[in-house]
């Protein structure tokens, strides 16, 4: 333990640094802000830590560096998976997880509780997406994108008001080999918001804690439905592709493939199933044995003003946690994304680790389970 703690201190005030742990395992918070040490390692999607390699004009590491001093090595990982596993064994200052890995890492002591009083701006993001990353008392990350699950489709070709257009294959039969969905295991979720109101008697409550038994009709649908999906896109770009050439019809998709291809001059909307909706969130989080916990919290700092906010919105098609970001950013924008849309936010399903409430329950499908259920797709 003391070897841990003289690790954590290098640069920092003493009274900053903790031998405890709390209940998931990872470290006390840091308590007060001191010296940067002038490092950052970051893990992160595509899109949120841009250096201005794709586009001189996109760049916000580079600001930061000559503000704060840390120099930042920039590490991305494509998918949720991939975040939760290296994070599980590489060493990183922090990271930006996914709400589907949120979870794991937590439970997982990945993770250190984040000491919110040392962010300026963390008051002024949505109080929802706050909730979202808070385990009783503590708070394990810092709320940075959101959006929705939506039904994308053609006008004119298609009409759907139900997830059965994309997930059932008697209502979907129109446009069989035209339908898009996402390579992700919540997908199943989406599935099973359709079966919670299509076939009641499974008695789901809710679609990210299923049975066993829950788990396996959603994925019978989902295998009786898969020979008639078009493509299962493992990113935006390319649902884009599919329905930019006009092979795909209707599919899983949001407000960014929506703008993309409006802006392309095709004639795509979205609909919100009438079974309701998921949602998804992104959060930057300090890991648990962060060599440089003050550059951290400065870059937690950084990406929480609505200047780098308005940036990362624009970049990557997401809405913003911070509202104040929308007078930054063009006409249209936030109310396309339901930026400051109470009622809107509130009505999502935001995805989480499914493993959280199994612990007792012999009967609960574990995140193993539905990663399992999902590759048998094929």
């Amino acid at each position: 333990m003391l070897a841990v703690c003289t690790a954590l201190c290098t640069g920092l005030v003493l009274s900053a640094c903790s031998t405890q742990e709390t209940p998931g395992g990872s470290a006390e918070p840091l308590r007060t802000a001191g010296a940067p040490e002038g490092a950052l390692h970051l893990l992160t999607l595509p899109g949120y830590a841009e250096e201005g390699f794709e586009d001189r004009g996109v760049d916000w590491v580079a600001p930061f560096e000559e503000r704060s001093g840390c120099q930042v090595t920039v590490r991305t990982a494509a998918t949720a998976k991939e975040i939760h596993d290296r994070m599980s064994g590489g060493f990183y200052d922090g990271a930006l997880v996914p709400s589907e890995a949120f979870g794991r890492l937590v439970d997982g002591g990945r993770l250190a509780p984040v000491n919110t009083r040392l962010l300026d701006s963390y008051k002024s993001l949505d109080a929802r997406l706050r909730d979202l990353v808070e385990r009783g008392d503590q708070t394990y990350g810092v709320p940075a994108a959101w959006g929705a699950d939506l039904l994308l489709f053609e006008t004119g070709k298609a009409q759907p008001a139900s997830w059965g257009a994309v997930f059932d294959p008697r209502e979907s039969k129109p446009h069989h080999k035209r339908i898009v969905w996402r390579d992700s295991p919540h997908t199943i979720a989406s599935a099973a918001l359709y079966l919670k109101h299509r076939k009641r008697s499974l008695k789901i409550r809710d679609p990210y804690e299923l049975t066993v038994e829950q788990l396996e009709a959603v994925a019978e649908l989902l295998r009786e439905q898969r020979p008639n999906v078009l493509r299962v896109t493992e990113d935006a770009t390319q649902a884009v592709e599919a329905f930019s050439v006009g092979d795909a019809v209707v599919g899983m998709g949001g407000a960014y493939e929506l703008d993309v291809l409006a802006r392309g001059g095709r004639p795509i909307a979205v609909a919100a199933p009438k079974e309701g909706v998921t949602g998804w969130y992104t959060a930057w989080t300090v890991a648990s044995r962060a060599r440089n916990p003050n550059c951290m919290y400065q870059w937690l700092n950084w990406v929480g003003t609505p200047e780098v906010q308005k940036q990362i919105a624009e970049w990557r098609g997401v809405a913003p946690a911070d509202s104040r970001a929308c007078g930054l950013l063009r006409a249209g924008f936030c109310t396309a994304h339901h930026v400051g849309d109470r009622a809107y936010i509130d009505r999502l399903v935001f995805a989480r680790t499914p493993d959280a409430g199994c612990e007792k329950d012999p009967e609960c499908a574990g995140w193993s389970d539905w990663t399992e259920a999902w590759s048998s797709l094929g």
